[in-house]
């Protein structure tokens, strides 16, 4: 009863602070930008222009080379036009094959960001799409799909894991730290000597506005923008532990500053650590150790599988097994912590 009477009070007290509307505001512009500027999904092609000499098949390439379902070839009439496309387009590459008697060759045109993989990976795919086109050729490489029935997320709700997990779900890193030091300001952790309220009730009703607010965002924003797609039951659990374990997190970090100034650094390169993970998440060909062992990493992907058609339920439940154990343990040790510094 104290614990529900300390929650509803913290409850109404940030709902009259701006820093609970920021979080409307941003779940708001975030479901404006994904409705109607991200495209729904994500079918772009790289532009790859491209010169043909006299004598050259124009049938023959493009039979042979149209087969990257990646590349989307375009013909143009010299190698200047090639140069002129890709000082319009910086993402594109070009090329120009020539025919020298009996000899087919080619140049390749970039824009000069290129790496030596990059470079190689178009050389290989030029030269092995004309390969194709010789008499006699037979191709010996053999090719295995590891994950033949592997699911991409469409490009609209691809962005969603990541807006979750950084907003609903480490919204309270910030602001639970801001609530606390708001409070002793005021005077309003003074006034709660004279109730029978304990340290521990009135932390855990901080954990529990945060709560509120996160999963209030996280299905406004999920809701609106991927509809009846994800699997809400995981969706549901995956928002709670992970808003548990960022609130307790940013509990325990604050406990060791007197002010949300001096508290704000370390609060920060935190949060900045955390997002690191969404450089795999994006590029997973780039998963890292140093990334790997990121808390966050773990909770991105578990969010990219409650929005797939067959989410790996076993791997949801592990993660969020682990990471509500760990916010038990990190509240403790916050709650502790707050036993010396608190005066309730």
């Amino acid at each position: 009863m104290k614990l529900w009477i300390t929650f509803l009070r913290d409850l109404k007290v940030s709902y009259r602070t701006f820093y609970v509307y920021i979080e409307f505001v941003m779940a708001l512009l975030v479901v404006a930008v994904l409705l109607f500027v991200v495209p729904e999904t994500s079918n772009a092609k790289i532009p790859f222009f491209l010169h043909l000499g006299p004598g050259v098949s124009q049938e023959m390439v493009l039979d042979s080379m149209g087969k990257n379902e990646e590349t989307e070839i375009a013909l143009v009439d010299s190698r200047e036009a090639v140069i002129e496309a890709l000082e319009k387009d910086r993402s594109a590459q070009g090329a120009e094959i020539l025919l020298t008697g009996q000899t087919l060759g080619y140049e390749l045109i970039l824009q000069g960001y290129e790496g030596d993989k990059v470079k190689n990976m178009l050389q290989s795919a030029l030269e092995e799409g004309l390969k194709t086109a010789l008499p006699g050729y037979e191709d010996v490489t053999v090719v295995e799909v590891l994950e033949p029935n592997s699911e991409r997320l469409p490009g609209r709700i691809s962005f969603l894991p990541m807006y979750l997990l950084l907003n609903s779900s480490f919204m309270g890193l910030f602001i639970v730290a801001a609530y606390v030091f708001m409070d002793k300001e005021e005077g309003t952790i003074k006034a709660l000597t004279v109730t029978p309220v304990t340290v521990r009730d009135y932390l855990l009703a901080k954990v529990l506005v945060m709560l509120f607010t996160g999963l209030l965002t996280g299905l406004l924003v999920t809701v609106l923008v991927a509809g009846g797609k994800p699997h809400y039951g995981y969706l549901l659990l995956l928002l709670t532990v992970t808003n548990l374990f960022g609130t307790a997190l940013g509990l325990y970090i604050a406990s060791f500053y007197d002010s949300i100034i001096k508290s704000m650094g370390a609060l920060y390169i935190v949060i900045m650590v955390l997002a690191f993970a969404g450089v795999s998440y994006y590029m997973p060909s780039f998963t890292p150790l140093i990334i790997r062992i990121l808390p966050s990493y773990p909770m991105l992907f578990a969010f990219r599988e409650a929005f797939l058609n067959e989410p790996h339920g076993a791997y949801i439940l592990q993660t969020s097994g682990f990471f509500f154990i760990l916010s038990v343990g990190i509240f403790f040790l916050a709650a502790q912590r707050y036993k010396k510094t608190l005066t309730i």
